[in-house]
């Protein structure tokens, strides 16, 4: 498997980059899209493909993404934030249990997350060419594990 690093210049992939396996008629059984159903995480076509593309192939672009633009900035802030008040909420939850249990007195507000501020970083892995590319339009859409179709039945492949 060739694979090329890049780092996307904006915080939305291309059509370009999007990955061909959708379109192919062995990403049902193919061990290279599992890799890619691997690293996004994602449930698996199949747990033990047989298919294995040839030597040298596919090439699969992994682009990196950081915090690009004002408006990546400000969805992260936001995504923080709501993620602050929902842990402080628990906090506060599970402290008033404690003074409950214990008719205790104030005490420091701890939670149960600890946050990395930084930004996120996201890496998406496209494969982009294949030797073994047969086209076959939807191919993906059209078998999509159930568990995925279940949580998003108007789900678009990316």
């Amino acid at each position: 498997i060739n694979t090329i690093y890049s780092i996307a210049s904006s915080s939305s992939p291309s059509k370009l980059d999007m990955c061909i396996c959708i379109n192919c008629a062995r990403v049902t059984n193919c061990g290279a899209y599992h890799f890619v159903e691997e690293r996004h995480e994602q449930p698996h076509m199949t747990e033990n493909p047989t298919f294995e593309p040839q030597d040298g192939s596919p090439t699969i672009h992994v682009n990196i993404r950081t915090i690009q633009n004002e408006e990546d900035r400000k969805n992260e802030m936001e995504r923080m934030w709501r993620e602050h008040k929902a842990e402080t909420e628990r906090a506060m939850a599970k402290q008033q249990d404690e003074k409950d249990n214990t008719n205790g007195g104030e005490e420091a507000l701890y939670g149960e997350t600890t946050y990395d501020l930084s930004g996120v970083t996201t890496y998406e892995y496209d494969v982009v060419e294949c030797e073994d590319y047969a086209e076959d339009m939807g191919a993906w859409v059209r078998n999509m594990p159930q568990e995925i179709r279940d949580a998003n039945p108007n789900f678009v492949p990316s």
